[in-house]
Order: structure tokens, then C-alpha cells, then sequence
């Protein structure tokens, strides 16, 4: 859990001076339960609390959201000050790619159905971001997880592709990715 969790902190460690010892307390994580109960907003002063969480919820799905201005388990108390200092401030540019996205090439299987035949097609598209991310783009820290159902989710940690706004992930990005 610490391994997995230490990437999340993005360097806020308290390892270092220039650290943010609130940055842990600030990110987001929603727990996906039974029934689809879904909790959102969840935030955690450490690790700790949150495995304790883990460990007392079971959820089946956990997500895990962006780093916030402000804790956001406290958002409606900032909601009310009117000032508008609940926002994002920062998150890992993630890629969802789904075996689905292939269902007018593959010759095999159709929506959620995936076999050994179709792992190629992720396998390229897998290739392919990663050298466009890293040679186009810069990007070192990049991580690809399978995403538990029919695909993979790709996440780039650097510095720099955390702060990307939605508007420069779509414009220059996504635009570049696409050739245009």
C-alpha cells in the first residue's frame, strides 16, 4: 500500500523542505460499494486513514481524484463562504483506453467480450501513446494499469502534465495526438 500510495503524493512526502505536508489531505477519492453505493469527497490526513478506510468500507472500486485548493470532505464550508476557493489544483493526465474503442476493427469479439486475439490492438495503442507522450511531449513518469474490465487507463505524473488545464489537454494534447 505504501509503494502505490507514495506516487500519489507527487514528491509531498515530508522527505524534503519544499514539500506540502496538506497535499495528501487535499486529494480526492471516491469508494465504489455494494449496491453501487458510491462516496465521494473522501479525503485523509495520511495513508494510514486511508488504508483504516479501505479496510472498514471493502469497497470494489476506488478512484482517486485530483489535489484540491482546499480539503474536500470540507467543501460545503467553503461553498458557503461564497469565495470560490474550492478547485482543482492539480491531477495525473489519465487516458482510458477500452477494448470498445476497437469494435469496428476487431474480428473476434464485440463490446465487452475481449480474448487473447484481442490484446494486440491495446498493445499498439499502448505503444503508440507512450512513445507520442515521451518522445512529442517530454513525459517521463508514465504508468499504465489495467483497468479492470475491457482496457487500460495510462497515467502521466509529471509535474507538468498536473497542472495541464482541461483546455490545454484538449487543444494542444489531444489535438497534437490526432495529427491536427
Amino acid at each position: 500500500m505504501q509503494i502505490f500510495l507514495s506516487g500519489l503524493l507527487n514528491g509531498n512526502d515530508g522527505k524534503h523542505p519544499a514539500c506540502d505536508p496538506t497535499y495528501f489531505g487535499r486529494r480526492e477519492f471516491s469508494f465504489t460499494l455494494d449496491n453501487d453505493i458510491y462516496l465521494r469527497f473522501k479525503s485523509f490526513n495520511n495513508s494510514s486513514e486511508l488504508e483504516i478506510s479501505i479496510r472498514e468500507k471493502c469497497p470494489f472500486k476506488i478512484d482517486i481524484g485530483p489535489a484540491y485548493s482546499v480539503d474536500p470532505a470540507k467543501r460545503h464550508a467553503y461553498a458557503q463562504s461564497g469565495d470560490n476557493a474550492f478547485t482543482p489544483v492539480e491531477r495525473e493526465l489519465v487516458f482510458d483506453i477500452d477494448m470498445t474503442d476497437y469494435d469496428d476493427v476487431r474480428y473476434c469479439c464485440s463490446w465487452a467480450d475481449v480474448c487473447l486475439d484481442c490484446w494486440p490492438l491495446m498493445t499498439i495503442a499502448i505503444k503508440v501513446i507512450d512513445t507520442a507522450l515521451r518522445d512529442d511531449f517530454g513525459f517521463k513518469h508514465i504508468l499504465w494499469v489495467y483497468s479492470g474490465w475491457r482496457g487500460v487507463h495510462c497515467w502521466v505524473c509529471d509535474g507538468k502534465a498536473r497542472r495541464l488545464t482541461n483546455e490545454q489537454v484538449h487543444c494542444r494534447l489531444l489535438l497534437s495526438l490526432q495529427g491536427k
